[in-house]
């Protein structure tokens, strides 16, 4: 049974017996898409923008960490063609089947969308460049960060944007976001979500956008 279509043209089906891994999202699956994408939108092209700060190359190897959906999968690909690498890393199920779908459904042979990150051995010498788009799961935990840094190569290139909180002064927006969007004004580190990031990428460029509740940071691994 079809159900609601994502703006790609990806359907909900209500799926009976079959390999999970195969099976198109389900209606449930596709709302909760839709939450993630309106819970994290900046502006419209803020994901594209980010990629052309990161600035992958053709052939190179890209980690998407905290993916969701595969939001940001189009314009990697767009950069790296078709003898790059893609591994978009999503720990939510929902979120996962339905970044999947997409997947399949551009006939992406390159880009693999899991649940773990992939291990060193995985890498080789380690991905050439790592996106977190609203991944403030990882830029707020030092060991989480740690360990992506891990699975990179000296030198590699990072970028990272999204939702943060304004400045004191601009107090009714810092109150509405505390109230509304509680993962972000609530958070650790909410006024400066690169911090820890700069630890790793000490020439990081941060750039803040719409009054300061949002920002884009690009910069490269220490060697």
């Amino acid at each position: 049974m079809q159900g609601p279509a994502l703006s790609d043209g990806t359907s909900a089906v209500h799926p009976t017996a079959g390999a999970e891994l195969l099976a198109p999202p389900t209606a449930f699956q596709l709302e909760a898409a839709a939450r993630y994408e309106q819970r994290t939108s900046l502006f419209d092209g803020w994901r594209e923008q980010l990629v052309e700060r990161l600035a992958p190359r053709p052939g190179d190897t890209v980690l998407d960490i905290s993916c969701g959906p595969g939001l940001n999968l189009p314009a990697l690909y767009e950069r790296v063609g078709p003898h790059g690498r893609i591994i978009g890393i999503e720990e939510s199920p929902d979120l996962l089947t339905v970044a999947r779908h997409r997947v399949r459904r551009r006939g992406w042979r390159n880009v693999e969308v899991r649940s773990t990150p992939p291990s060193a051995a995985e890498l080789g010498g380690g991905a050439h460049a790592a996106l977190l788009c609203a991944a403030d799961d990882v830029l707020q935990s030092p060991t989480r960060l740690a360990y992506l840094v891990t699975r990179l190569r000296s030198g590699a290139r990072f970028a990272a944007g999204g939702w943060k909180l304004p400045p004191e002064w601009m107090w009714p927006i810092r109150a509405y976001l505390k109230t509304f969007y509680p993962r972000v004004g609530n958070a650790p580190r909410q006024d400066e979500p690169w911090r820890l990031l700069a630890e790793h990428a000490p020439n990081l460029i941060v750039e803040t956008l719409g009054f300061g509740t949002g920002y884009l940071a690009h910069g490269d691994l220490r060697a």
